[in-house]
């Protein structure tokens, strides 16, 4: 696993073994974190997807305590699939903490967009991603 950037909130890793891997993870104090940053971070996920033509995503939320606003599913349906889907994304994972799985839900691949699942531990989304 290679590191791409790093930031004080979270590190971004390229995992590149067979197929590669985008990895989003967030660092463990999130108390400097404000929304408008967050959206930028997500933003520059996407940036370095493009920049090294990455189809096979993860974010890991283990550690992320920011609660998001409810404009937040909008923002991503407008502002940041359409960016993972220009560039061809099939298969986004999350890795969660086991007490929020059953509150999650995954979703299969449509028409232009990509399929989306959730992890508790991060060998079984990179098995899935790599599948």
């Amino acid at each position: 696993m290679k590191i791409l950037h790093s930031h004080p909130l979270y590190t971004f890793h390229l995992i590149e073994d067979p197929r590669p891997i985008l990895k989003f993870e967030w660092s463990e104090d999130l108390s400097q974190l404000n929304y408008r940053d967050f959206q930028a971070f997500c933003h520059n996920f996407a940036g370095f997807a493009w920049q090294h033509q990455v189809k096979h995503l993860l974010v890991d939320t283990t550690n992320f305590s920011f609660i998001l606003p409810e404009e937040f599913q909008e923002w991503r349906e407008k502002e940041l699939n359409p960016r993972y889907q220009a560039l061809g994304v099939t298969k986004f994972a999350y890795m969660i903490m086991p007490e929020y799985f059953h509150m999650m839900n995954d979703i299969p691949a449509k028409l232009g967009s990509f399929e989306t699942r959730h992890f508790i531990e991060e060998r079984q989304s990179i098995i899935w991603l790599n599948e």
